[in-house]
């Protein structure tokens, strides 16, 4: 198998994405690939403050505006850099999260997709679906799921 030349991460700014972030940077240095990071944002953010206190934590990225959505991604790409990856680049993305990580793949020609495993757990990632489950199943390219719920 050959190196990988582009790395595609997405990330809302939680500790758990920033795991995965450090695995997708580390890999990418490894590879000497390119580092997409992604972060979607809603597409209309007429939401208020009292919304973004009441949501659940999976789905806060929904409330979360552009501006802050490059801010996040921005955020990853210093890390990626101190952890020596050259080509870092971001991307913020409107609408579902996965459906951004993929469309960022698939336009930029990812190689493989890193998503962090949180919301993999319970009955719900049966019916509500997960960003990483989504994305393991629509992937034009190799997915890692890191494990980031210890």
């Amino acid at each position: 198998m050959a190196p990988y030349r582009n790395v595609v991460v997405g990330t809302d700014g939680s500790p758990t994405a920033t795991a995965a972030v450090t695995a997708a940077a580390e890999l990418a240095s490894a590879s000497g690939a390119r580092l997409t990071v992604v972060t979607a944002f809603a597409p209309h953010p007429a939401q208020t403050a009292r919304a973004m206190e009441e949501a659940p934590e999976e789905i806060k990225w929904r409330i979360t505006e552009s501006g802050q959505a490059d801010e996040k991604a921005g955020e990853a790409c210093r890390l990626a850099r101190e952890l020596g990856v050259k080509d870092v680049r971001a991307r913020s993305e409107p609408g579902d999260p996965a459906e951004a990580l993929i469309g960022v793949a698939e336009d930029t020609g990812g190689d493989v997709i890193v998503v962090g495993s949180k919301g993999m757990t319970g009955a719900a990632r049966f019916v509500l679906g997960s960003v990483p489950n989504k994305v393991s199943h629509h992937a034009p390219c190799d997915v890692l799921i890191v494990n980031t719920v210890h």
